[in-house]
């Protein structure tokens, strides 16, 4: 009789947790430091995915976690993911050129709700969510209309920021369900997809460079902007491949709760983080808007896992779209 695995040790836990936080916290921060200085989302999207292929082709070649060579239709198959993530990741940095970074985690508030809504709509069988879990999202959906009400009215937010903001929500929601659907389906793990998805991109944001006119912005820049701007960029790109690490790795030594609350303690110290570097405004509105929305989020992971506790006790298996779910909401990390 094989004896059960032993549970990772409070240090690697603790380690683990750091690493994934710090990494996390850098993305946003260095991206929002290197859209203040320039108004150039394609261009930072470009080198970063371009600095992630190209660290995930040297290392992971070698481990084996991806192959250069797949037949066309495996190639064709990947591009509805593609198309997902692109969208989703530019809708969440322009979503982050609209706002402060301090101010990011809650006008992303409706990422929950809207995951949940689409996987009831989409997935099938659809997800159990508990009457707990579904009082935490209505408490995250207080947290964002807080937060919301506050900075415009206060006209430290626009519109524009807004709908960029539900718009990045629902985006970054689809992005989850398609993952979902893609995950066990054909022979690509999920290092593959990411790679092969990762290439594609890289064709599509040629013809937005054009179609965004940064051709025209970048040809006007001073050469001491320029290489500021392309140093931060390709920086964020080495921060967001070690991000994709840090999120598997953590996976893989946390439960769902703690990645729920670890997820909560990080967007109150990038908040604190922003204010303190990049100089930006705390507001009573913002912090009980970040209250309810990290509330919310811990509330949430902590009935999702009561849930899973039960089934354990009562013999069943969480297996299906259930499982899909749990992971698709993981994966969503490795673009945050």
């Amino acid at each position: 009789m094989s004896t059960p695995p032993q549970p990772p040790s409070r240090l690697k836990v603790i380690l683990t947790i750091l690493f994934h936080s710090t990494c996390a916290i850098s993305v946003t921060l260095v991206s929002k430091s290197a859209l203040n200085g320039a108004d150039l989302p394609v261009t930072l999207l470009a080198l970063q995915t371009l600095v992630s292929v190209c660290l995930l082709a040297i290392i992971g070649r070698p481990l084996r976690w991806i192959r250069f060579y797949r037949p066309l239709s495996a190639w064709k198959s990947t591009l509805p993911l593609t198309l997902a993530r692109l969208i989703g990741i530019l809708a969440k940095t322009l979503c982050l050129a609209a706002v402060n970074a301090s101010f990011y985690q809650i006008a992303r508030g409706l990422l929950l709700p809207f995951t949940l809504l689409l996987s009831h709509l989409l997935l099938r069988p659809p997800p159990y969510n508990p009457p707990l879990a579904l009082a935490a999202c209505f408490i995250v959906m207080l947290g964002f209309t807080t937060g919301m009400i506050s900075d415009i009215g206060g006209m430290l937010t626009s519109t524009k920021g807004l709908l960029l903001g539900v718009g990045s929500s629902f985006t970054t929601a689809v992005e989850s369900v398609v993952v979902k659907r893609f995950l066990g389906k054909g022979e690509e793990g999920m290092w593959q997809l990411v790679f092969m998805s990762s290439v594609m991109q890289l064709f599509l944001y040629a013809p937005l460079f054009l179609l965004s006119g940064e051709a025209e912005a970048l040809g006007k820049m001073t050469p001491e902007v320029f290489r500021g701007f392309v140093t931060t960029a390709l920086a964020t790109g080495v921060a967001s491949f070690c991000l994709t690490l840090a999120t598997f790795l953590q996976i893989s030594v946390t439960s769902p709760t703690t990645h729920m609350i670890v997820t909560a303690a990080r967007g109150v110290a990038q908040s604190a983080l922003a204010v303190v570097i990049l100089g930006e405004k705390v507001t009573a509105g913002r912090i009980m808007g970040m209250g309810f929305i990290l509330g919310g989020s811990v509330a949430y992971g902590w009935a999702k896992d009561r849930v899973r506790e039960q089934q354990r006790e009562g013999g069943y298996q969480v297996v299906g779209k259930e499982e899909d779910v749990e992971m698709g909401e993981k994966v969503q990390n490795l673009q945050k």
